[in-house]
C-alpha cells in the first residue's frame, strides 16, 4: 500500500508496471523500474522535440508491450482456454477523445490499433474489427505466448471454475503532460490470467483510463473492482468539480481501503501536480520530469 504526491513544471511523464507485477521480488521490481526509467528517459526527448503527446503515450505503451516482464503485448497472461486476449486504450485529454481495442488475440501491440482509432468514427473495437484493422495496417501476426505464461497456464488445467490469479494485476499505464499543459492517458493489458474465455476488464473503459483538460488517470489492478468503482472517471469528476488532485486521490484511496479493493493509479493534473496510489503491496512506477527522473517505486 502506498501514496505519493508531487508537482513539476514543464513536461511530465509517469509510467507504471502494474499493481501486481509478475515478479514481485526485489530483483523483479528493480528490473521493472529500470525498464520504466529507460522508456521514460527515451520518450522525454520526443516530448521536448515537440512530438504529439498522444503519439508519445502510445509509444510508451508499445515499448512496455514489447517487454515480456509486463502483462501486456508479448508478455500477456492467458485466459482459461489458453489464448491471450489483449486490450489497450488511449485518451487525448485536450480533445477529450477515447479509443481502444478489446480481445485482440494475435496482435503484439494493441496500442497501435488504439492510436489509429483516434482518427476513426468507430473508437472502440473488438473482433472481428481488431483483426480487420490489423490486416489493413499490415501488422504482423504474433502468438503472444511466452514460456513462463504457457507453463503457468498448463499448471492450472486440472483446476475447476476457471480460477483467476488475483495477484496478477499488472496492467501497464502511462500519463503525460506536454509542453502546452495538455494531458494524455494510456493503458494496455493481457488481463488477469486463467479467467473465463472472453472476459473483459477495465482497460478499454473510462473506469480504467481517462483524460480531460483537468486531469489524466491510468488505473491498474482487479478490473471488476475498477469498473464497479469507476475509478478513473470518479477521480476526474472530483477534480473537475473543484477538488485538488491530492484531495481526490486521498478520498478515492480511503474508499478503496474501506471496500478492500486491490488496485492503484497514476495521475497528473493540468497544473503539473501528480499523484500515485495503490492498495496493493507493489506497483513499480517512475516519475520523469523535464530534466530528470523525479521518483521511482521503492520497496520498504
Amino acid at each position: 500500500m502506498g501514496k505519493k504526491f508531487g508537482r513539476s513544471q514543464g513536461i511530465l511523464i509517469i509510467l507504471h508496471g502494474g499493481a501486481g507485477p509478475q515478479d514481485p521480488s526485489v530483483g523483479g521490481i528493480n528490473k521493472a523500474n529500470n525498464s520504466l526509467i529507460r522508456i521514460a528517459t527515451k520518450v522525454r526527448k520526443r516530448l521536448l522535440a515537440g512530438i504529439d503527446g498522444l503519439e508519445v503515450a502510445a509509444d510508451c505503451i508499445k515499448q512496455m508491450e514489447n517487454d515480456p516482464q509486463f502483462n501486456a503485448g508479448i508478455g500477456s497472461a492467458l485466459q482459461s482456454d489458453g489464448l491471450p486476449r489483449l486490450a489497450a486504450s488511449l485518451m487525448d485529454g485536450h480533445r477529450q477523445s477515447f479509443s481502444g481495442v478489446i480481445a485482440a488475440t494475435y496482435i503484439p501491440n494493441p496500442s497501435i490499433l488504439a492510436l489509429q482509432l483516434q482518427k476513426r468514427r468507430a473508437k472502440v473495437l473488438t473482433n472481428p474489427g481488431t483483426e480487420l484493422l490489423a490486416r489493413e495496417l499490415k501488422l504482423p501476426i504474433h502468438t503472444n505466448l511466452t514460456e513462463k505464461r504457457s507453463k503457468n497456464w498448463l499448471q492450472t488445467l486440472d483446476k475447476k471454475h476457471y480460477p483467476a490469479s488475483y495477484e496478477n494485476c499488472d496492467t501497464v499505464g502511462c500519463v503525460i503532460r506536454d509542453q502546452l499543459g495538455r494531458l494524455y492517458a494510456a493503458s494496455s493489458t493481457g488481463g488477469r490470467g486463467h479467467e473465463y474465455p472472453g472476459r473483459v476488464g477495465d482497460t478499454s473503459t473510462v473506469a480504467g483510463n481517462y483524460a480531460s483538460k483537468y486531469v489524466a488517470i491510468a488505473v491498474t489492478g482487479k478490473g471488476e473492482q475498477i469498473v464497479d468503482d469507476g475509478v478513473a472517471l470518479r477521480i476526474e469528476t472530483r477534480v473537475r468539480d473543484g477538488m485538488t488532485l491530492k484531495e481526490a486521490s486521498e478520498l478515492t484511496f480511503k474508499e478503496a481501503i474501506k471496500r478492500k479493493r486491490r488496485y492503484g493509479w497514476i495521475a497528473i493534473d493540468k497544473h503539473g501536480n501528480w499523484a500515485i496510489s495503490h492498495t496493493t503491496q507493489r506497483m513499480p512506477y517512475v516519475v520523469c520530469g523535464e530534466s530528470k527522473i523525479m521518483d521511482v517505486f521503492k520497496i520498504d
